[in-house]
């Protein structure tokens, strides 16, 4: 009977031990990730809301202007401010410049400013405003050209994206164009609509629905596991912000 139990006790103990150690690695992990998560994606998220502040003013002439909360517009734009780097901006813009005005974005197609818009992005906003927007509208944000040689407007398409306030300017018609484009659409809450417009900001204008759902879905899923880090989570941060911001 002896020889018996100490048989099936063995296994047994050796099961319960390595069902112990697993939930001490699991909390392991997580207070672990809890501090990393703190001290690189906390003090990230407070500097980003520092450069953000100081456009106050300006976020709410533009939140008026598009009948949205300042803070909407500013959750569109939180997570490219989160990555932005002065520095390597600069260094990138001045190298690909003559690239880009001389041949346009299919030579040189990079992200600009506090708030990483691309060329290519501007062009679509430019263009999707005229199509879809009120004339009146269009000649406010005063978005058109006076020069009609595509070199020159490419060069001053890159003197307005290095300029905080006209990239303000682009994403007040980036959320009219989205409120346009989808007005029949339904949106549980404004988290919701917030999401699916920043995932299309960063994404692009020409990703299907189903793409910006997904896309969504397994963003959030990543940010609450606390992992923004592992990949870039736009749609995620994006609410983060808006919540944390917004008291929800």
């Amino acid at each position: 009977m002896f020889i018996y139990v100490k048989k099936h006790c063995k296994p047994a103990f050796f099961l319960l031990t390595v069902i112990g150690l697993y939930f001490l690695f699991v909390f392991a992990k997580q207070q672990y990730h809890a501090v990393d998560f703190d001290k690189t994606f906390g003090s990230k998220a407070i500097e980003s809301d520092k450069k953000l502040q100081i456009l106050q003013e300006q976020f709410k002439e533009c939140a008026l202007f598009c009948h949205e909360e300042s803070l909407f517009l500013q959750s569109i734009v939180f997570p490219e401010v989160m990555r932005y780097n002065q520095l390597k901006d600069d260094i990138e813009t001045e190298s690909l410049r003559t690239l880009y005005v001389q041949f346009g974005e299919d030579y040189a197609n990079f992200s600009i400013g506090l708030f990483q818009m691309k060329p290519s992005f501007a062009v679509h906003v430019e263009e999707k405003v005229k199509q879809l927007l009120p004339d009146n509208t269009y000649k406010e944000l005063q978005l058109a050209y006076t020069n009609t040689d595509a070199e020159s407007i490419r060069a001053e398409r890159l003197e307005r994206l290095e300029d905080d306030n006209w990239q303000l300017v682009y994403l007040t018609a980036f959320v009219l164009i989205c409120k346009e484009t989808y007005k029949h659409k339904k949106f549980t809450n404004n988290i919701e609509r917030l999401q699916y417009y920043a995932t299309v900001y960063n994404a692009g204008f020409d990703r299907s629905e189903n793409y910006i759902s997904k896309k969504i879905t397994q963003e959030n899923y990543y940010l609450n596991q606390q992992m923004p880090g592992k990949k870039f989570k736009y749609a995620a941060l994006a609410k983060w912000f808006f919540e944390k911001k917004g008291n929800f």
